[in-house]
């Protein structure tokens, strides 16, 4: 039993490193995740225009802010994966998503996203 549990932990451990991290949040544009932060969502929305995605969503890059104020950028398959999904989506500006992927610093390898 003592050398069962310390392997059936190191087990577990070596899963959630190959299934990576899921984040839940809205995704946002690259530019303007840390003003969002600093600020709050709506009022950057209001004061810069340019940080909607409703009218032009097509960005350089994105990224997803969480619920606990963090931001973290896509690498670039994440950036196709959230063009995929703005794209048949009304209401851009408010779209909360989970990513799963793993993080690099600021950074997030994502390798699934979906709606929330």
């Amino acid at each position: 039993m003592r050398t069962t549990l310390p392997a059936f932990c190191l087990l577990l451990a070596t899963a959630c490193l190959i299934t990576g991290a899921q984040i839940q949040g809205v995704v946002v544009d690259r530019n303007c995740g840390d003003d969002i932060l600093k600020q709050g969502r709506q009022i950057i929305l209001k004061q810069r225009r340019d940080c909607s995605l409703m009218k032009h969503y097509l960005r350089d890059g994105y990224g997803i802010v969480t619920e606990d104020k963090k931001f973290f950028k896509f690498d670039d398959s994440g950036n196709k994966k959230a063009i995929q999904l703005l794209k048949n989506i009304y209401h851009k500006d408010d779209l909360k998503i989970i990513v799963t992927g793993d993080i690099d610093g600021d950074t997030i390898k994502v390798t699934d996203m979906s709606l929330l």
